[in-house]
């Protein structure tokens, strides 16, 4: 009898553990398509004869897909299984990535880049519902590892602003392979039951929206958020028009997306040992300090400090997402997808705000005055550590 209780539970482990590696790895190939766009643009703008505005819009759009998409991903697991929207996610990366490749316009690279919005939006809420369940005996530990696949996938896509001009189209072409892969095949995992007396949807989110830890992972994510998308995502232009080499600042920023990996495992082991706020203040204090010496400092000194900037402004969504799924029910597809959804919704209208701001302010104001977003978070939070202080812990989050 033991000896059958054991085999089941290897087998157990063998197939979370699989779950696992395929959630990895697709995550990996999003984190990468979804970023893509800001290394190669300095390459594709001449070809098909766009500017900064334009970049500006994609970024928006990428956001938007992400966001809206969230929503519906989120609120189709009560009725889809997770497996299902996953696969969908990955046949509409390869679609994404090859429109994109082969775009002779700008009109046909925004519906390339919106599908790869749509992709990573479906495919978010679901799969971090999955891999908590994945370990259950520690499920931070797992988002944490988890975080590093989206690391990796930046750090590639940072790269491929090396490749040369005449080869950008070739680097989504080849991506979307990886992405028919994993539409063809998926491992099969176990599922929470759906509630059928679960509240309709808008009275969850009320109920959600009552956490302090839902609210705080928010704040956090937005400030993260914010820098990937408008700092992070404008910083190749910025250095090539300041003279520095698209190939320097692309290795920094991979450089950073390596450094971001340790520094994502730090940031789990802090959230379990102070809490989220705590760590999440930290993060977002340093990002600030860290991100105003990038943008003050001469050009050919302050690219080098892309580096730790990478590396800590993106580090705080793994300490986010462990609030958020503290927060939440068991199938949390829902609660997780409205979550993005307002979160890169509001990142689409920043990057939108920035689009049209470029019309009349340089670029590097409007970067320096985003760096002011994570400073006033770090306050915020560090007004919910200071009313925690002493006394229990408000939710499981903390």
């Amino acid at each position: 009898m033991s000896d059958t209780a054991e085999t089941q539970r290897v087998k157990a482990t063998s197939s979370r553990r699989l779950t696992f590696g395929y959630l990895f790895a697709l995550y990996f190939i999003l984190g990468g398509a979804e970023t893509m766009i800001s290394p190669l643009f300095p390459l594709l703008r001449d070809d098909l004869q766009l500017d900064e505005s334009h970049q500006a819009v994609l970024l928006a759009v990428v956001a938007a897909g992400i966001a809206s998409f969230n929503l519906i991903g989120g609120a189709s697991t009560r009725w889809l299984s997770e497996r299902s929207l996953i696969r969908l996610a990955a046949a509409i990366l390869s679609i994404g990535m090859l429109i994109s490749g082969t775009a002779q316009s700008f009109a046909p690279l925004l519906i390339g880049q919106a599908c790869l919005g749509v992709a990573f939006g479906l495919f978010f809420p679901p799969a971090l519902a999955a891999v908590t369940r994945s370990s259950p005996e520690a499920p931070g530990k797992a988002i944490a590892i988890y975080g590093l696949a989206y690391s990796f996938g930046l750090a590639s896509a940072a790269l491929s602003g090396t490749v040369g001009q005449d080869h950008w189209r070739w680097v989504f072409i080849l991506s979307a392979i990886p992405g028919l892969a994993t539409f063809l095949w998926a491992p099969r995992w176990s599922e929470p039951e759906v509630d059928s007396v679960a509240l309709p949807l808008l009275a969850q989110l009320r109920e959600y929206s009552r956490v302090q830890a839902y609210r705080l992972a928010g704040l956090a994510s937005f400030g993260g958020v914010s820098m990937h998308y408008v700092v992070i995502g404008f910083a190749p232009v910025y250095f090539v028009d300041a003279g520095v080499g698209i190939g320097l600042v692309a290795s920094l920023i991979a450089i950073g997306r390596v450094l971001s990996a340790p520094v994502k495992l730090v940031g789990g082991a802090l959230y379990d040992r102070r809490g989220g706020p705590w760590t999440a203040r930290l993060m977002m204090s340093t990002t600030s300090a860290i991100g105003l010496l990038v943008m003050l400092l001469p050009p050919d000194i302050g690219v080098f400090f892309l580096i730790p900037f990478v590396g800590v402004a993106v580090s705080v969504l793994p300490v986010a997402n462990a609030m958020l799924v503290a927060a939440l029910p068991p199938r949390a597809g829902w609660g997780i997808g409205t979550f993005r959804a307002a979160l890169l919704g509001s990142a689409a209208l920043l990057a939108g705000a920035v689009s049209l701001l470029l019309r009349y302010l340089e670029l590097e104001v409007l970067m320096i005055a985003v760096l002011t977003l994570p400073a006033l978070i770090a306050v915020w939070l560090h007004r919910a550590v200071r009313s925690n202080e002493g006394g229990p812990a408000v939710d499981p989050a903390y």
